[in-house]
């Protein structure tokens, strides 16, 4: 467990702090209230003014991260699907499941890992784990309750949320969990555990540090980005009040070093990262304004501003890989309102799209949701996600006509 050191105090030779005049005191011999210029200082003044230094300082931008990332493999420009009936998802034992992330091991294996229980939010929600070998899916592991998370944090957590899985170079598994103590989502904080037994066990690193009021509403949703000479970037976003995108740099020994703000209007949430080349990272970002809501895309090294696409979100998750020639495939819920469908679309350099594969459409209310999408070293093409909250689908493609 990281321990957190303990700041010193600054108090001069003999403890006592160098130049200080002594209050003046009262006719009772008490010291004097404090004074504003001259005037009293209201105690909402005094309250209020820690939090308004403290939002000043989480809302401001800082300056790019000036890194080289590694170049994961690219899909092929052309898909084929392998059949739905051969890969469904894990078999779930919870009521309700959502939330799924999954991360590439070798062999054409992935490890994905969600939250589970009676329904999101309830106190037995559970973190869950299961193994797909490239034919069949592993029976899922408990692997997170939220007293576990208790216990190793040392600081009481009520309920878990989204997961996310990372890989290191050094072949650690880096599970990050949305943990919340007190209030909503808008409330959570994120759990840094890591396995070095290949998923099997997990261990509490730390609690990220990312805000000093309280350390509250950061959540995880995305997949990391690796960086050359090892070390990785955590897409994370904040959405107390204003929402907005993070990015959280780790060292090669997987230890928390920076926060940064992205870019753009206070309504996006859940930047999806796509690598095209070790400078050009994009991000596609989710966006929860009421008023004609549509996809977003940001840029790692602000080379170009924050710039909604003309393409149409329902506050809705999405998900992206690189093809070969410098466009993506994306997945997202195309309706203009809700989730009753779900799609893989072929964006160009240009971020039209060219190509559309229905992967799930439902009736009015039903929900197809949160996708995930990884390209394993076989060159399959892996998609996952929510099935109507009871259960997950698992689509595999693979090229065709190259």
């Amino acid at each position: 467990m990281v321990k957190h050191s303990k700041g010193q105090g600054g108090k001069g030779q003999g403890g006592k702090s160098q130049g200080a005049k002594a209050p003046k005191k009262g006719a009772d011999g008490d010291k004097e209230p404090s004074r504003l210029g001259g005037l009293r200082a209201h105690p909402a003044f005094l309250v209020m003014l820690p939090l308004l230094a403290f939002l000043l300082v989480m809302s401001a931008p800082k300056d790019p991260l000036a890194m080289r990332v590694e170049v994961p493999p690219k899909a092929p420009a052309r898909l084929m699907s392998e059949g739905e009936l051969l890969h469904r998802g894990p078999i779930v034992a919870s009521p309700s499941v959502h939330a799924m992330a999954a991360v590439a091991l070798p062999g054409g294996r992935l490890l994905a890992a969600w939250f589970g229980g009676s329904r999101e939010g309830a106190s037995d929600v559970s973190i869950s784990t299961a193994l797909f070998d490239g034919r069949q899916w592993s029976v899922p592991r408990s692997v997170l309750r939220p007293e576990d998370v208790s216990t190793a944090s040392r600081q009481w957590v009520r309920k878990l949320g989204n997961p996310v899985l990372h890989v290191d170079r050094s072949g650690y598994v880096h599970l990050f969990v949305t943990s919340v103590a007190i209030g909503g989502w808008a409330t959570a904080m994120i759990e840094h555990f890591r396995s070095a037994d290949g998923g099997q066990r997990f261990e509490h690193q730390q609690r990220l540090p990312l805000s000093p009021l309280l350390n509250l509403s950061h959540l995880v949703r995305a997949p990391a980005i690796a960086l050359k000479g090892g070390g990785f970037i955590l897409p994370v976003y904040f959405e107390l009040g204003a929402k907005y995108g993070v990015l959280l740099r780790f060292d090669a020994e997987g230890r928390f070093v920076h926060r940064e703000r992205m870019d753009g209007p206070a309504h996006l949430l859940q930047p999806w990262p796509v690598v095209h080349d070790e400078r050009l990272v994009e991000f596609y970002l989710r966006d929860a304004s009421p008023d004609d809501p549509r996809v977003w895309l940001a840029r790692l090294d602000r080379s170009e501003p924050t710039r909604a696409l003309l393409i149409k979100n329902p506050d809705s998750a999405i998900a992206a890989i690189p093809s070969f020639d410098g466009a993506s495939w994306l997945v997202r819920n195309p309706e203009a309102k809700g989730r009753e469908s779900l799609v893989l679309q072929r964006l160009n350099a240009l971020q039209q799209p060219t190509e559309t594969l229905v992967l799930a459409k439902g009736r009015e209310g039903d929900e197809f949701s949160y996708p995930v999408i990884v390209q394993t070293d076989d060159g399959r093409i892996h998609i996952l996600y929510t099935d109507r909250r009871k259960t997950f689908a698992h689509r595999v493609f693979r090229a065709t006509g190259l």
